[in-house]
């Protein structure tokens, strides 16, 4: 009788798959051993490694390695931070800038009163070039009081920044990371970062060199007392922000063969640039003012003072997705920092750290992942009190790859090759890893998503606290990487 067609196809079906998983299984054991060469090295010994990878098709861990112990994840942290945000407050949320006053409007277009310029954590009002969006915030809202009949305006012009507590820079954060663009203030009212960019560039011999900043704002003064030296003369010019007042100094000695140099300092009283940058723009575009630049901080006005006062102008930022893009592609400290604050004052009525990492925990608990052992200390990850687990994390990505804004979401991480902070990493693996970096001193991090060449997607994060070279220890997490991307 002869054997049924039907049967044999069934057979060679069942010997194939079984082929395929097989070679599957055989393919896992090889890259598993690799890594654990790898991470065995001599080079590596007095580092600790943290990593879990799953297949979420089957569920499989595909590579464990002190999954569930607590690491340090830098700016992994910013994953929780955006996540809540894009959850809770939904992609298309946008920040509300307003320009208020107390006085009145008179029919000759005298404004009787104070302009109150209110923040409300827009990170983006005004970003350095080429970083964010180049949006016009100011000369928009100078516009639309133009367009409302205000010519000139006799009281003063106050940056208002009381939607956030006043903070100076996390009090948990370590002396290496308190730097320009990562200790700065964090208020509601802030532009370009909260930095300013000195230009300078060597005029003649032995005269002044020449100086400019970047944003310009009558706010600040220059005072200028360095010199141009010969051309191999040591550079010694160097700039400060005078503490408590308005003043730039910039002096020493710039080379004439320097083309230029460039320092950034800290703006330590962002609600008075901004308000500063507002009364410029208003000059621009004809309307006068006779008054000073003030700032209110939380507490400084009564909530029942607050409701008297009158709407003229508004700007409303780009939706909160573009914003989320620029937190976890640049990995932006500050942005994530008020970007925590506003989670704070949206939903707990407080503009600050405490709670804002409320907000976050409870976002946790409606996720279902566990948290055991998990610390949370800030929204940017700067801090080193921060502890997560691999296991944690892979859960997280899971949960949110479930989510009906997962594509937005996904679409904020960096991607390998191509932009953000993998831009120079794992370039022959072009577009098919998006994860989120982490640095600090002795702690490199990376989870996120990658795509194999068998069309595989797989969720990953990757922890290593450690002693060693930061440039082997980068190099160790791409190349696991890429083992799973050419050969799983």
């Amino acid at each position: 009788m002869p054997f049924p067609l039907r049967r044999f196809l069934a057979l060679v079906i069942f010997a194939t798959l079984v082929s395929a998983a097989n070679a599957g299984a055989a393919s896992l054991e090889a890259i598993q051993e690799k890594v654990t060469q790898y991470l065995n090295s001599r080079a590596l010994r007095s580092s600790e490694w943290g990593i879990e990878i799953i297949d979420p098709k089957n569920n499989q861990v595909l590579l464990s390695v002190n999954s569930e112990k607590t690491f340090t994840p830098a700016s992994v942290v910013k994953v929780l931070t955006t996540a809540t945000a894009l959850e809770k407050l939904g992609p298309d949320f946008r920040y509300k800038t307003g320009v208020y006053t107390n006085g009145v409007l008179q029919a000759d277009g005298t404004l009787a009163g104070d302009l109150i310029l209110v923040g409300r954590g827009d990170p983006n009002l005004l970003n350095p070039p080429g970083d964010g969006p180049s949006q016009q915030a100011f000369d928009e809202l100078a516009g639309k009081l133009k367009a409302a009949g205000v010519k000139n305006v006799r009281g003063n012009i106050v940056g208002d920044d009381s939607y956030f507590e006043f903070t100076t820079p996390g009090k948990r954060w370590t002396s290496p990371e308190m730097r320009p663009f990562h200790g700065v203030p964090i208020s509601a009212l802030t532009v370009n970062n909260n930095v300013i960019w000195v230009q300078v560039r060597p005029t003649r011999y032995q005269e002044l060199v020449s100086v400019s900043l970047e944003p310009r704002s009558s706010y600040l003064r220059i005072r200028n007392l360095g010199i141009t030296g010969r051309a191999k003369s040591k550079r010694t010019l160097y700039a400060r922000l005078i503490p408590g007042t308005r003043t730039v100094v910039v002096s020493g000695v710039l080379p004439s063969s320097y083309a230029g140099y460039g320092q950034y300092i800290l703006i330590d009283k962002p609600a008075e640039v901004a308000a500063a940058m507002l009364k410029d723009e208003l000059a621009r575009n004809g309307i006068s003012h006779r008054g000073s630049v003030d700032v209110l901080h939380e507490g400084d006005v009564s909530p029942e003072h607050k409701r008297k006062w009158v709407l003229l102008a508004e700007y409303q930022s780009s939706p909160l997705v573009r914003a989320l893009e620029i937190i976890n592609k640049s990995s932006q400290n500050l942005h994530a920092e008020m970007l925590l604050r506003t989670l704070g004052a949206e939903f707990r009525g407080s503009g600050s750290e405490d709670a804002g990492l409320q907000v976050i925990r409870e976002f946790l608990v409606e996720t279902g992942v566990e948290t055991k052992g998990i610390s949370l200390s800030d929204g940017s990850g700067l801090s080193r009190a921060n502890l997560l687990t691999p296991r944690f994390q892979t859960s997280l990505l899971l949960f949110l790859s479930t989510r009906p804004h997962f594509d937005l979401f996904m679409n904020t991480l960096a991607v390998s090759g191509t932009d953000g902070t993998l831009r120079n990493r794992l370039s022959s693996e072009r577009g098919v890893i998006h994860a989120k970096t982490g640095t600090l001193s002795g702690v490199s991090s990376l989870s996120g998503y990658m795509t194999t060449r068998s069309g595989r997607n797989l969720v990953f994060s990757i922890f290593a606290n450690f002693r060693a070279s930061v440039g082997r220890i980068r190099n160790t997490i791409d190349e696991i990487c890429r083992l799973f991307v050419s050969q799983y």
